[in-house]
C-alpha cells in the first residue's frame, strides 16, 4: 500500500529533526535509494534547497512520489526514476548525501545486508560526504518461535550497538543515531493494519488483496506476541572522511 506517509515507524516530528540535522547546502547532490513515496527526499530538498533523485524497484510508489511532487507545486529539484540500485548509472557522479531508509536489502540480501550497504553508500559519496541509513535492529535474542516466523535475515548479533560499530568498521564517522519508540511501532503497525484492512473491505473479489490481509493479520499477531519487544528500528547518520 502506498498511503502512508513513509513506510518506517518514526513520526513526523522525529523525522523533522533528522531532516534538520543533515549538513546540506543549497549546492549539494541527494540521492535516496528505495526512496518509496519520495517523502522524506522531498522535504530534505525543501529545507536545504539541494537537489534529489530517489529510486525504487516499484513503479507504484515511483508514481506516487511524481504525484506528490506534482502537488507540491514548490518547483523542487527532484527527480524519481523507477529503477535497481543495481542498473542505476551514476556515471562519474557521486552525491553529497546518500539515504536509503528500510531498504538496505536493495544493496543486498540476507543477514549481511546493512554492512554491504554502507560500503556500497560509501563509494558514492564524496569525500565528506553523508551516509543516512535505517533498519532493523534487535533488543533481544529473538525468541525461537519468533525466528522461524521472520527467519535469519536479520541475526541476533546486529544490536543498536553493533549497527554503530558497523559504521565504524567501515571507516565512517557516526554522527547520529535515533531509534524508534513503542508508541512510533505501535502507530505505524496499527494504521498500516487499518489501511490493509480498509483496503480489503473495499475489494472482496481481490484474491491478492485478501491473501494480503491474512498476511498482515499473522504479522501482527507476531508482533504483539514477540516482534514489539525484539525488534528495533534505528536511523543512522554517518560521514565519510575528507
Amino acid at each position: 500500500m502506498i498511503e502512508l506517509l513513509w513506510n518506517a515507524p518514526v513520526s513526523e516530528a522525529k523525522m523533522t529533526r533528522i531532516i534538520d540535522s543533515l549538513n546540506l547546502s543549497s549546492r549539494d547532490y541527494v540521492l535516496d535509494v528505495g526512496c518509496g513515496c519520495g517523502e522524506v527526499l522531498m522535504r530534505s530538498v525543501q529545507r536545504y534547497g539541494c537537489r534529489g533523485v530517489g529510486i525504487d524497484v516499484s513503479a507504484p510508489h515511483v508514481e506516487e512520489a511524481k504525484r506528490r511532487l506534482k502537488e507540491r507545486a514548490s518547483g523542487l529539484d527532484v527527480q524519481f526514476l523507477a529503477v535497481d540500485v543495481k542498473q542505476y548509472e551514476t556515471g562519474l557522479q557521486r552525491f553529497d548525501l546518500v539515504m536509503c531508509l528500510g531498504a538496505s536489502h536493495a544493496f543486498a540480501p540476507g543477514a549481511q545486508a546493512f554492512e554491504q550497504a554502507l560500503a556500497q553508500m560509501k563509494a558514492m559519496v564524496v569525500p565528506g560526504g553523508q551516509i543516512l541509513i535505517a533498519d532493523g535492529y534487535l533488543k533481544q535474542t529473538k525468541p525461537p518461535s519468533y525466528c522461524e516466523f521472520i527467519g535469519d535475515e536479520l541475526p541476533n548479533g546486529q544490536t543498536h550497538e553493533a549497527m554503530v560499530q558497523f559504521g565504524r568498521q567501515a571507516n565512517l564517522i557516526p554522527l547520529g543515531a535515533w531509534t524508534s519508540s513503542e508508541d512510533e511501532w505501535d502507530d505505524f503497525e496499527w494504521g498500516y493494519q487499518r489501511l490493509i484492512e480498509q483496503k480489503a473491505s473495499q475489494a472482496l473479489h481481490d484474491e491478492q488483496l485478501l491473501n494480503k490481509r491474512t498476511q498482515r493479520r499473522q504479522w501482527m499477531e507476531a508482533y504483539l506476541k514477540w516482534g514489539r519487544d525484539t525488534l528495533g528500528y534505528g536511523t543512522y547518520l554517518f560521514q565519510r572522511p575528507e
